[in-house]
């Protein structure tokens, strides 16, 4: 069976972009935190706590969350799980976001470590 039999996305592929806030790092893995601006959220701020694989370096785990207001107030929060790599500067974070309006993404989170920024390329998983 195909993965795509398995997942089904909705159309809209949405982006965000935004910054790197902090770096934190320790002996087995690290946390970021950032902020993005997302059209569908507002300003989302991200931490995202990274373990490392110990037998495969640069690539591990992460667990995380966010949270969100928009302009008019309304805010959300996200638990976030999935597992990164890192090649040169970029790191991605592949991702299942649970979202607490009810939705789940599907996200890759692309960051530079060159300039400090993040960019979320996600789509919502169709029920």
């Amino acid at each position: 069976m195909a993965l795509e039999n398995l997942i089904k996305l909705e159309d809209e592929l949405l982006s965000a972009e935004g910054s790197i806030s902090s770096v934190i790092l320790g002996d087995s893995g690290g946390t970021i935190t950032g902020k993005i601006k997302v059209s569908i959220y507002g300003s989302v701020y991200v931490n995202y706590e990274l373990s490392m694989n110990p037998k495969t370096p640069g690539q591990g785990s992460m667990m995380g969350n966010a949270s969100a207001i928009d302009d008019e107030g309304v805010s959300n929060t996200a638990a976030l799980q999935g597992v990164w790599k890192r090649t040169g500067h970029v790191m991605k974070i592949y991702c299942v976001d649970d979202i607490s309006d009810g939705m789940i993404h599907l996200a890759v989170v692309s960051i530079d470590f060159r300039d400090d920024s993040i960019r979320v390329d996600f789509s919502r998983i169709a029920s």
